[in-house]
């Protein structure tokens, strides 16, 4: 079984260094890393590296999750051969039997996965949790916040979901190569993902959750996306969406979003500045921008 690992960073040495020797343990043939034009010393850092594997590229500008992993796709269609290519972010990482459990697994009727996502903590990582169902119309969306299990899948068993994060998603090449031009860079952060495998399940491809596959995302769930920039593109990628064909979120179901998010905003962001925020992702999604 041929694997490629690909990694995109921005800014965050220090775990990208956790997560490179984590996966440096693997025996994945070649490791891709994506730097989106870091401005810290992470390029110096990676010119030290030295592991044959890898493989460092440099976007012309910080294009965010979206972009360096497109732009990761596609370069790996390009130029390398592989079987199937691993998705994470510099601060997640995989866990030591990832691989060999991948391996073991009969792939034959699938080309996407995902995997569990946990905290360092050992808590599932909720940013990362995929869809079973994703809940589309606003009746469903009400169900969901009261029933979420109804959507979301149970990972103490294998199942087919909906949507996958890119922080452990496994997609085949022959995939990438054909729908690589499908991850919306223009999206930065936030939805990316969750579109483009939604993307994919709507064109009849299944993905399969396999929860013994797990990686470690070392993030903090609790940061207040609601008093920083992060807000911005919560807002404008929402409401980007509802010109999309295969968007996840009926119209209607996207503006009560932008309404809870706004009411979130207010009780939380408690800033001007979040506002602001708010009102440029507001402009910016409508002028489709």
């Amino acid at each position: 079984m041929n694997s490629v690992a690909l990694i995109v960073t921005y800014n965050r040495l220090t775990k990208l260094k956790k997560c490179l020797e984590a996966t440096l343990l693997l025996s994945f043939d070649h490791i891709v890393v994506v730097n989106n034009m870091s401005t810290d010393e992470t390029m110096q850092w990676l010119t030290t590296q030295t592991d044959p594997r890898l493989h460092i590229l440099t976007t012309k500008q910080n294009s965010g999750g979206a972009g360096g992993f497109k732009y990761g796709s596609q370069y790996i269609t390009s130029n390398l051969q592989t079987d199937w290519v691993f998705f994470f972010d510099d601060d997640a990482y995989p866990t030591l039997n990832l691989l060999n459990q991948f391996e073991a697994f009969n792939k034959k009727n699938y080309q996407l996965f995902c995997s569990k996502v946990l905290l360092p903590s050992g808590k599932l990582c909720k940013m990362n949790i995929p869809y079973k169902k994703v809940p589309y119309s606003v009746y469903q969306t009400f169900l969901y916040n009261i029933f979420p299990r109804k959507f979301l899948p149970n990972f103490k068993q294998q199942e087919e979901v909906e949507t996958f994060s890119f922080v452990g998603a496994i997609v085949h090449q022959n995939i990438l190569r054909q729908y690589s031009d499908q991850i919306d860079e223009k999206l930065f952060i936030y939805f990316d993902d969750i579109l483009f495998s939604y993307y994919l399940t709507r064109s009849n491809y299944k993905i399969h959750l396999l929860p013994q596959l797990v990686f470690i995302h070392d993030t903090n769930v609790n940061t207040n996306i609601y008093k920083e920039k992060k807000l911005y593109y919560l807002v404008r990628n929402l409401i980007y969406l509802r010109k999309k064909q295969y968007s996840p979120f009926s119209k209607l179901t996207i503006f009560l979003r932008v309404i809870n998010i706004l009411i979130l905003c207010i009780f939380k962001g408690r800033k001007i500045r979040s506002i602001i925020y708010f009102l440029k992702g507001i402009k910016d999604g409508l002028l489709f921008r």
